[in-house]
């Protein structure tokens, strides 16, 4: 009887076990046959969606443009949710006061005030994430300085101005974006592929034909897709295919306002004009600084290659600017910049405001001329350019850095190369002098492009010093610009950003760093090619790397 029931047992145990299996076997079972029993043609469809979908492994490129991504996200942009303009942080509602207010300041002491934020209602905010620019300055000894902002996040922030001369100083305070309009920008910036739109210009025996181009572009039935790739920087770009014409048909481009926006209707109000870069009114008027005792200056080296740029950078005095970390030649005349370029080779990489140090050398204190080029000024901007000095053995060029490039006419495209394909194109040697610059045409799209391009210019850089090392290799950063340029496609708070990355990935690599944000910022200047002694010191900056 006991054996009867275990058997039992047993039994209902097996057909559970064969129930619960065949359950949940079913489905992929179910599956198996479905796919066998597809046509050939089908079954290779759902091969390739497969194909598609998988996902390569990063590369040691994509990881680090992650990281640094991840790195501005998580330290510089608010978390915060625009809910109307009136909750909103105010410059005009907001203060500026003194820190611990003393009767004596003095030179080499920190002068510290403290900002309060307020909204357009009056109400104290209680987070932070504004993009505030601050600057000391004394109007009549053409002095002035950057400060380093300290946010606490509850609506309160400190201001670290460096006391560097005597005299009455000036605080001076922007809030450019306030938090809402910082967290709103970085998601416009990421919503799309940018807001500039490109069309290549096809032409084969005697006959043209335009074609959408970009980043990336969608794929659509019928129409076929030129890549353009560089494997090496994991760079590329696309067109659509014109019938007749091979890719390798594609000559000139050009770029244009998309006219797109991804700001919501209630977000633009906080990029009307009166709106941004509004100061902040200080409660105290000028503070006098004086030299308290005896205070010796430690000697600097000259500046030199492989230095570190700390923050703020310098100052201005007398109009000359004055890196804390070294000292900086004055070039000026005619007499000291050739005297650093005879016998040399100076190659410029990247947008206009680079252009301008050729055209000074030839417009300005004319010591080269240009040849296979006979315009003036800022004329066809867009061009190649190269002068040469044949008594002084002197040679100039300056180039593009290649795509993206915004210029609304066509232009001839196919001599862009991308800066790190032309630094490997190059020698280099000790009669070598490679200046680069690049941003302004980058902020009109997702930070990461800019990154990319970052990280290739370093790496083309470190494989030059290995072949080349006593190349001389400056950066220049990009500056501020005017405060009516359109925020979604080239407003500074992007410019600052980029500005940043760059000043990271050149950290610890034997290169000159112009700090031209802090120079800009400090001059107060709004325009993109700046002008005057902000130029000349720019000028005598990069110089000072380039010739000592």
């Amino acid at each position: 009887m006991y054996r009867r029931r275990f058997l039992f047992l047993i039994a209902a145990v097996f057909l559970f076990g064969l129930t619960w299996y065949w359950k949940i076997s079913q489905n992929p079972l179910q599956q198996i046959l479905h796919i066998c029993l597809r046509p050939p043609e089908e079954v290779e469809d759902l091969i390739r969606i497969k194909e598609v979908v998988t996902v390569p492994p990063k590369t040691e490129l994509q990881e680090k443009i992650d990281a640094m991504y991840d790195k501005i996200e998580k330290n510089l942009i608010p978390n915060v949710t625009f809910k109307n303009f009136n909750t909103t942080s105010s410059g005009k509602h907001s203060k500026v006061s003194l820190v611990d207010s003393q009767k004596k300041y003095c030179i080499g002491e920190d002068f510290v005030v403290r900002i309060d934020m307020f909204d357009h209602l009056g109400n104290r905010k209680t987070y932070g994430g504004d993009f505030i620019r601050p600057r000391l300055f004394s109007q009549e000894l053409g002095a002035a300085a950057s400060g380093i902002v300290k946010d606490f996040n509850n609506g309160s922030y400190h201001v670290y101005f460096p006391l560097y001369w005597a005299g009455n100083v000036k605080v001076h305070i922007l809030l450019f974006h306030p938090s809402e309009g910082v967290a709103a920008l970085w998601r416009a910036r990421h919503s799309s592929l940018g807001v500039i739109g490109f069309e290549g210009k096809f032409e084969k025996s005697g006959k043209d034909a335009v074609s959408k181009c970009g980043f990336e572009i969608d794929r659509e039935e019928g129409k076929e897709i030129c890549e353009y790739k560089d494997d090496l920087y994991e760079e590329a770009y696309y067109c659509y295919k014109v019938q007749d014409f091979p890719c390798e048909s594609l000559r000139d481009m050009r770029g244009y306002e998309l006219g797109v926006s991804y700001l919501t209707k209630e977000e633009k109000e906080m990029f009307q004009r009166n709106n941004i870069a509004v100061e902040i009114p200080p409660t105290f008027d000028a503070v006098s600084v004086t030299t308290c005792g005896e205070t010796k200056e430690a000697p600097k080296p000259q500046c030199k290659s492989g230095m570190n740029s700390p923050l703020p950078s310098g100052h201005f005095y007398d109009n000359i600017w004055n890196p804390v970390y070294c000292n900086m030649t004055l070039y000026k005349t005619d007499d000291d910049f050739t005297r650093c370029l005879q016998g040399k080779k100076l190659f410029l990489i990247g947008d206009s405001t680079l252009r301008q140090f050729i055209m000074h050398f030839t417009g300005g204190i004319k010591i080269a001329k240009y040849f296979r080029y006979h315009g003036s000024g800022w004329s066809e901007w867009h061009k190649a350019l190269e002068a040469i000095n044949l008594e002084k053995d002197m040679y100039i060029s300056y180039k593009r850095h290649g795509f993206p490039l915004e210029h609304p006419p066509f232009y001839y495209f196919k001599e862009d190369m991308y800066t790190s394909r032309q630094i490997d194109q190059l020698a280099g040697g000790k009669d070598t002098i490679i200046m680069i610059t690049m941003g302004q045409h980058f902020r009109h799209f997702p930070i990461k492009v800019f990154i990319k391009r970052a990280f290739n210019i370093r790496r083309a850089v470190e494989r030059l010093f290995i072949r080349s090392p006593d190349t001389k290799v400056v950066i220049k950063s990009e500056n501020t610009r005017e405060t009516f340029s359109p925020v979604e496609m080239q407003g500074d708070l992007h410019g600052y950003h980029q500005y940043l990355v760059l000043r990271e990935v050149f950290q610890g690599i034997n290169v000159g760093f112009v700090d031209t944000w802090d120079m800009t910022v400090a001059a107060g200047s709004v325009v993109v090619h700046p002008s005057g002694h902000t130029f000349q010191s720019i000028l005598s900056m990069a110089f000072s790397f380039a010739c000592q």
